[in-house]
């Protein structure tokens, strides 16, 4: 009896110490790292939030992988008998994961600000571009190869600056080299066009200061300057009368033949004056063109097979009314409004001189 009692007293205590142990155990179990994984998803989001995986994308990357890498070993652990799990390489991980996400942040704020400083001189310095060419070739008859390359310029500029304002900078960066290119292609083309049409300019201003002279015996003498779209009457060596003009819609450069749609340039005069049902411009003062310097230009240009055997040099260059459209329309003529015409119309006469230049001012002057 006294064994059975010492028997039921040890197995009492065998079961308070296994519990005890048990509880012990239990209390002092491997405890998973909840609150650091919760801290490294934040710090992974707060990452992406600033565009890491755009702007910082192997530090980003770093940081998603140890996170993932922490996911992994955690499921793994969970799948132990729960006294034997051993949470060490989660918590190592976590630590990579929240390090690198905080270093892609950093990186990435970095990245930002630099790009949205580059996209915005960029921008800046495109728009200058942009406007040089509104300035001083966009009512110039160039080619449409080039106004279609500066159209399509200032399209992808302003697909640039949307996307630079909405923090897409890659692809506003994109855009603002397809911009950069087709503008300052676009450009540089424009300025050689210029340039080259600009190489009369020696003789123009002769002709310029002829036109002064000629009219210092107080004779009238009309100076057509193509560049500026004004027509000015000498008289005096002064100017007495000034008007707008409108002229042939390829007008920068000089007539080579019938059809190019070109105002001429050179020395003519005025060798008839038409009004009423003579002509259907209002009023209009036929020139002498083709002058003899016309006609060996255009002897040339055929025998230098510049132009074609059959080529036509053309005629009926005349100074008319029903001007005043604001655009070059005449396939060759200077047009005047109609109240302009008849100031001019009754001040000069048949045989009044009438000097046809590209510009007055150089092409430094006007390119400034």
């Amino acid at each position: 009896m006294r064994r059975l009692k010492r028997g039921v007293v040890w197995g009492f205590w065998l079961i308070v110490f296994i519990a005890v142990v048990t509880v012990f155990a239990i209390y002092k179990r491997p405890q998973p790292p909840v609150a650091e994984l919760k801290v490294a998803r934040e710090a992974l989001h707060e990452a992406q939030k600033a565009n890491a995986d755009r702007y910082a994308r192997e530090a980003y990357s770093s940081a998603s992988n140890a996170y993932d890498s922490a996911m992994r070993y955690w499921a793994i652990e969970n799948e132990r008998f729960f006294l034997f799990r051993n949470y060490s390489k989660v918590d190592f991980w976590i630590a990579q994961a929240i390090e690198n996400s905080l270093k892609a942040g950093e990186l990435s704020g970095q990245r930002v600000a630099l790009s949205d400083n580059k996209l915005k001189e960029g921008l800046a310095k495109l728009e200058r571009q942009a406007n040089l060419y509104e300035c001083h070739y966009k009512h110039m008859p160039l080619p449409a190869s080039v106004i279609k390359a500066h159209n399509k310029g200032v399209l992808k500029l302003s697909e640039a600056k949307f996307s630079w304002q909405n923090k897409r900078f890659d692809e506003a960066e994109g855009h603002l080299a397809q911009a950069e290119s087709l503008l300052n292609s676009s450009n540089v083309k424009a300025e050689k066009i210029v340039r080259e049409w600009f190489g009369a300019h020696g003789n123009w201003q002769k002709q310029v200061q002829q036109a002064i002279q000629m009219s210092k015996g107080g004779k009238k003498v009309i100076l057509v300057d193509k560049l500026a779209h004004t027509s000015k009457v000498y008289q005096s060596g002064k100017v007495i009368r000034s008007f707008d003009v409108e002229l042939g819609m390829n007008w920068m450069g000089d007539k080579q033949h019938k059809g190019d749609k070109a105002t001429p340039e050179g020395i003519y005069r005025i060798t008839q004056k038409k009004d009423g049902a003579r002509t259907k411009f209002y009023r209009a003062m036929l020139l002498n063109y083709p002058n003899d310097d016309d006609r060996a230009r255009f002897a040339a240009a055929k025998r230098n097979g510049s132009l074609p055997v059959r080529a036509d040099i053309g005629g009926l260059i005349e100074i008319h009314g029903l001007g005043g459209k604001g655009v070059d329309w005449t396939d060759g003529c200077i047009a005047l409004s109609n109240d302009d015409i008849d100031v001019l119309y009754r001040i000069v006469g048949v045989g009044t001189p009438v000097i046809i230049v590209g510009s007055v001012r150089s092409v430094d002057e006007i390119l400034r």
